[in-house]
């Protein structure tokens, strides 16, 4: 059984329908609580039921994060960064150190349904 929890909100999952059951009954005999069925959002992460299982889906988030930096129009590419590629340091290259942290932070959770980000995600802190 997996419970997960944030703030308010409670995901319990498990394959054995009636253990949930079980577990939500008990729960709901310490706290104020309330059933909303099927899971279809998690913290900004859509979850999608089929036949072969579940798809977690993070499409919205990226459409903000792409139009909250200014990146709308950018175009898409099939690897994100080319694993050979070292990046050098230039401390005469101006930045701006706080719009940095926040694209690499806003990364750093899409990580959660693109793992395959994870490397990209590593570089770019290393200049943080």
């Amino acid at each position: 059984m997996c419970i997960l929890l944030y703030v308010d909100d409670l995901v319990v999952t498990d394959p054995d329908l009636a253990e949930i059951s079980r577990v939500k009954s008990q729960l709901s005999t310490a706290f104020e609580m309330k059933d909303l069925g099927d899971l279809h959002y998690f913290l900004g992460i859509k979850v999608i039921h089929t036949p072969d299982g579940v798809l977690l889906t993070q499409r919205n988030y990226v459409l903000n994060m792409l139009y909250k930096f200014g990146m709308k129009d950018c175009q898409s590419v099939t690897t994100p960064l080319d694993c050979n590629l070292k990046l050098p340091y230039d401390s005469r290259a101006p930045c701006d150190a706080k719009r940095f942290w926040k694209i690499v932070g806003s990364l750093i959770y899409l990580n959660i349904t693109r793992p395959h980000f994870s490397y990209l995600v590593g570089m770019k802190k290393q200049f943080m």
